[in-house]
């Protein structure tokens, strides 16, 4: 097993970069896919494999993609089927592709592009595959707009099977499939959260002001049905019970400055990621209490805070796990604290992926193209895996 490891492992991507992912389909060895964000070279998808041992990151292909990439998302029960959210002719896009077997010779291939996902008007900002096992059925977001798609992928083909408009007030910014009602979808839509019903494509619950400003990450709980967990610009993590939404189970620190993105370990649910503007990566301990106990708030009614949560905190990324100023219709590279030359800020986030064949280790990835491996502390592993098995 990889779990052995401690120590960082790194890789580099010769672009700067925001997208990784998991191999979700490859259960048998930890791969990652990272996505390049090059405004003026061809760009790339990587696909990296970390060695038996643990000591070693390697390239285990190279594939062109040539517009920039803004979202990655691997299919979960094909590995060579990903979609992308890219910017091409000035407009944001989504694609699903293929990739090919490897070439023998030194050129890079190609992605074999499936089927474009047409339709959109509004900023394209992800792709959400359905959550468990083998489904034709996936999600994309944009700004405005939820879309529901049937995908045929031997028949190149993709097709409208419901549409959602949020309306132009309620600005989604990312979303996340239930994996326990593959009937919800939750968006983040400005400082709220909202689940829509996808049999009715209507709005179906809402948590309003989840956090004071914008919300940039929601993700489910993986184990424990109705338990979400959300990130946001005023730098919190907050936990949420959907059946009572009302104010959150639990309350982190986050980070020192925004907190970007947000991710539940696949197999432990107290295990959670989280990244920001900062240049550091976190891992928490999250304990939700059990909901028969009054322990989900202080006696001032304020959401709970554990005593100690933070794990570990990772500060090897020199820059700010990506940092992008989007304005209008140019791109600018620049630190976060940098002045935008328009007042439309755009992305700005972080790389997070918890491995799909080792729920100890995880990835993050800074905007400078660097990838680290790391792993939970042993003694953690040690005494959830004896909760687990009690």
């Amino acid at each position: 097993m990889q779990a052995n490891m401690h120590t960082n492992v790194s890789y580099g991507v010769k672009y700067q970069a925001r997208c990784i992912t998991a191999v979700r389909a490859d259960t048998h060895r930890t791969r990652f896919l990272v996505g390049t964000l090059s405004l003026r070279e061809e760009n790339e998808v990587h696909v990296i494999q970390l060695s038996d041992n643990g000591a070693d990151l390697r390239c285990e292909g190279l594939y062109t993609h040539q517009p920039e990439i803004w979202d990655l998302a691997s299919c979960p029960f094909d590995a060579l089927m990903i979609s992308t959210v890219y910017a091409s002719g000035g407009e944001y896009r989504a694609s699903i592709w293929k990739i090919p077997e490897r070439s023998k010779g030194f050129n890079t291939p190609q992605l074999q592009q499936i089927v474009q996902l047409d339709g959109h008007k509004d900023i394209v900002k992800s792709t959400l595959w359905w959550p468990t096992g083998k489904h034709n059925q996936l999600v994309s977001i944009d700004e405005e707009n939820l879309y529901v798609w049937a995908l045929d992928a031997s028949e190149k083909s993709a097709k409208v099977q419901g549409h959602i408009s949020a309306g132009r007030l309620q600005t989604m910014s990312a979303g996340c499939w239930d994996p326990h009602d593959v009937t919800s979808v939750a968006t983040a839509c400005g400082s709220s959260i909202k689940c829509w019903d996808l049999r009715s494509m209507k709005q179906a619950n809402t948590i309003e002001q989840a956090h004071a400003v914008q919300v940039r990450d929601i993700d489910y709980n993986p184990n424990v049905p109705d338990i979400m967990v959300s990130a946001g610009d005023d730098s919190k993590i907050r936990v949420w019970d959907l059946r009572n939404s009302g104010m959150p189970l639990l309350e982190l620190p986050g980070h020192s400055h925004w907190t970007w993105r947000v991710r539940y370990n696949p197999k432990y649910q107290e295990l959670v990621l989280s990244a920001g503007t900062d240049s550091v990566v976190n891992l928490w301990h999250v304990s939700t209490p059990s909901s028969t106990e009054d322990k989900l708030r202080s006696t001032s009614g304020s959401p709970r805070s554990p005593l100690d949560p933070l794990l570990r905190s990772h500060h090897e990324h020199e820059d700010s796990v990506y940092e992008v100023l989007q304005c209008q219709c140019k791109i600018y590279i620049a630190k976060w604290r940098a002045l935008c030359l328009d007042k439309d800020i755009g992305e700005i986030g972080t790389g997070v992926a918890w491995s799909s064949y080792d729920p100890w280790i995880f990835a993050s990835l800074s905007y400078d193209g660097r990838v680290l491996i790391d792993s939970v502390p042993h003694a953690i592993r040690k005494k959830l895996s004896q909760g687990a098995s009690k």
